[in-house]
């Protein structure tokens, strides 16, 4: 079983993910840690998850246009396209790392997103 950090908006996941646990929808070893904006996430968070157990990390972002806060979304998406920069440059799988959007308050983007990434750890 592989471990999972996702990083998501706070306006993006509606519902506890011990509840997605319990339904079964996301890994048992996913952790998602919420922001109040994806866009204040850094490169080195990212990939700090990895030298804490991570075997795969995903950022869940408002979609591009209707971000909370404007542009937030957009500067995530940036620093993990560096993110995977960096990952590559240390023989990791740039796929490892990977930006999703989702609607205001919508669950399944993130459960796809767990699972696409538990897929490819």
């Amino acid at each position: 079983m592989s471990k999972i950090k996702g990083f998501c908006c706070n306006y993006t996941l509606s519902v506890e993910v011990d509840a997605l646990k319990e339904e079964g929808l996301v890994p048992e070893d996913l952790e998602i840690e919420r922001l109040p904006c994806t866009g204040r996430l850094e490169v080195p968070e990212i990939l700090d998850a990895f030298t804490k157990g991570a075997e795969a990390v995903f950022v869940v972002g408002c979609q591009v246009d209707k971000c909370h806060n404007l542009s937030g979304s957009y500067r995530a998406s940036k620093r993990v396209k560096y993110a995977k920069k960096i990952l590559e440059e240390l023989d990791m799988n740039p796929d490892l790392v990977e930006m999703f959007f989702a609607g205001r308050g919508e669950t399944e983007p993130v459960v796809e997103a767990a699972r696409t990434m538990a897929s490819r750890a």
